[in-house]
């Protein structure tokens, strides 16, 4: 059985996928007490694994098909929060604790595929970085849950050439993602510890089962997160 993470862009010139090379699942807790999943996912080289590399192609090719035009841009960064804005998607209710083990077991959809009368790439909840800066939407994340607190994930979406101009969203991808972990829940940096324990023990389900992780012990400035006991 395939193990290896990859996503594959369905159509382009690499059928075999692409080796996700990091990836990172978090959680968020924000200055209203929203709560969000942020998910960021790095491949390798296209070109890494590709026998045929070199290979002369037709000339009349799309982007989509193109491997000199995939080999010009390298690699893809999928990311909710790489290049710094707050996006991802929001995973609990008003007035109702965020149960982990509950909520992890729905599947997640970002709901921001554009209208074709209206598209903001503000609105959407990742950014992409494929063949240049284009965008994605559509999305949907499913959990599956394995032992020692490890998920498979598969990660569906929409992809638009907007870099090149295009901004249609008729392209898709698919990732797979195998032995996953979850991160922790990260906070406002400007929050003490004391206003995040009273955030999150109003917003998150058996606050007795997390505790606060020195994100680098080394450091001496100290910054937490809040994950689940082991």
């Amino acid at each position: 059985m395939e193990s290896t993470s990859k996503i594959y862009f369905i159509d382009n010139p690499y059928p075999n996928g692409h080796k996700i090379e990091s990836f990172i699942w978090s959680g968020r807790i924000d200055e209203y007490g929203f709560i969000w999943f942020d998910f960021h996912l790095k491949t390798e080289n296209y070109y890494a694994n590709d026998d045929e590399n070199g290979e002369e192609e037709e000339e009349d090719l799309s982007d989509w098909t193109s491997k000199i035009v995939w080999e010009n841009y390298h690699a893809c960064t999928l990311s909710s929060n790489y290049w710094g804005e707050h996006r991802g998607i929001r995973i609990n209710k008003p007035d109702e604790k965020l149960d982990f083990d509950e909520v992890i077991k729905n599947d997640f959809f970002s709901n921001d595929l554009p209208s074709e009368q209206h598209f903001d790439d503000d609105d959407l909840a990742f950014n992409i970085y494929l063949l240049g800066h284009d965008s994605c939407a559509d999305h949907h994340i499913r959990f599956s849950k394995k032992d020692n607190h490890l998920y498979d994930i598969t990660w569906t979406g929409k992809i638009a050439l907007s870099y090149s101009g295009d901004d249609e969203f008729s392209h898709e991808f698919k990732a797979q993602i195998f032995n996953a972990e979850f991160d922790g829940f990260h906070y406002p940096k400007d929050w003490t510890v004391e206003k995040a324990t009273e955030m999150f023990k109003a917003q998150l389900a058996h606050f007795e089962d997390y505790e606060f992780v020195d994100l680098n012990p080394k450091s001496n400035k100290r910054e937490y997160k809040l994950d689940k006991r082991k």
